[in-house]
């Protein structure tokens, strides 16, 4: 069954929302109708000053929220309640109250929501769940992401700065990531601290989760905005039971591997973009024989052979970009016309990262009693 024509309209049309103009008119199926911005849209779209013009447009049955954050769950609510289905940029909501009326509109309503989460559609990430749904190489047990970005378009005076606004780093920059764990791994977080610096009084440009789960698993997430763009990195590592993962780049691009493999797990490794295996040795202890047993969370395992590897996404950076957006809405556009197809980013998964998020937030800002001498 083809689904039919996904009408448009963009709520915001800065950068994002011109990306995602030119990424989805590639779509078969998609058709950009109407965009609220007080920039003129390209020749052919409707044009609203705010969004409410856009919420009441007639032949509009997609909204993307592509506003500041403090507005998405603003324009969702009323977009939904006009019988309009949503997709949201991340952050879901600035607070938890606006996420659940989120929740409780989408389920008033019956239109379908989703939050853009596209890391999740990018073939590393994609890889990697595989990993946590099938535990080729047992479970994750210890993430890090250092995440050093650029403020070179941020001066002091952008909405970024303004947790009002944006609610702070940690709810509008790291809930990606945040969320990307949980696309790995089923655990249930336990314990989340938080710690921040302020650059100025108005700029907090350094912060810092840690988010303990309740199978062992810790995740660390640390994000400061202060580099020139050039030179602008982030590194994700990834500890799981039998192998370890190095990715580079916020959208995941390439990275290296090292795993103890077992009968039936070199797919696995196989299915991450690109892989190129580098070396490979028997396990210590196999001489004589084809496998050796090692201590795998407690109990002995089977393994064969210790492999490492690199992986590479053979498409540039905004080709991928491009593809998951894309792939995004085509999982929108599928929920809508099958209403038993399951997204693949709910408002729930968009909630959870938001509460984590603020939980962080909220630690960081804590008093403390200062260190003993």
């Amino acid at each position: 069954m083809t689904p039919p024509l996904l009408r448009v309209g963009l709520a915001g049309y800065g950068g994002f929302g011109r990306f995602l103009h030119r990424s989805w008119s590639e779509m078969d199926g998609v058709e950009i109708v109407a965009v609220a911005s007080l920039d003129a849209p390209p020749e052919g779209v409707r044009a609203y000053a705010d969004w409410q013009g856009l919420v009441a447009d007639p032949d509009v049955d997609l909204i993307a929220i592509v506003t500041p954050p403090d507005l998405h769950a603003a324009v969702a609510i009323a977009a939904m309640e006009a019988g309009k289905h949503v997709l949201v940029e991340k952050p879901v909501a600035t607070t938890l109250a606006d996420a659940r009326r989120l929740l409780a509109t989408r389920d008033q309503t019956g239109r379908v929501a989703a939050v853009d989460f596209m890391i999740r559609f990018t073939p590393a990430a994609e890889a990697l769940a595989a990993w946590g749904r099938d535990e080729p190489f047992g479970r994750l047990r210890r993430v890090v992401v250092e995440n050093y970005a650029q403020d070179e378009t941020l001066p002091p005076e952008h909405w970024f700065w303004d947790p009002a606004q944006s609610g702070g780093i940690l709810v509008e920059h790291a809930v990606h990531f945040i969320d990307l764990v949980a696309s790995i791994s089923p655990a249930r977080p336990v314990r989340v601290d938080g710690w921040t610096h302020n650059r100025n009084a108005r700029q907090e440009d350094r912060v810092l989760a840690t988010i303990a789960y309740d199978d062992g698993l810790t995740a660390t997430h640390h994000h400061t905005f202060s580099r020139p763009g050039f030179f602008e990195r982030t590194t994700i590592r990834l500890w799981f039971d039998l192998a370890e993962v190095e990715m580079e780049g916020w959208i995941p691009l390439e990275g290296r591997v090292r795993a103890l493999v077992r009968p039936g797990t070199e797919e696995a490794l196989a299915a991450l973009p690109g892989f190129r295996e580098t070396s490979r040795r028997p396990a210590p202890g196999r001489e004589e024989a084809a496998v050796v047993r090692v201590p795998f969370n407690g109990e002995p395992v089977e393994v064969s052979d210790e492999v490492a590897g690199t992986f590479a996404v053979a498409d540039p950076k905004p080709q991928v970009y491009a593809d998951a957006v894309r792939a995004m809405l085509a999982d929108v556009r599928r929920a809508i016309a099958d209403p038993t197809h399951a997204l693949r980013t709910p408002l729930e998964v968009g909630t959870e990262a938001l509460r984590l998020a603020l939980a962080a937030t909220h630690d960081a800002h804590a008093p403390r009693p200062p260190l003993e001498d």
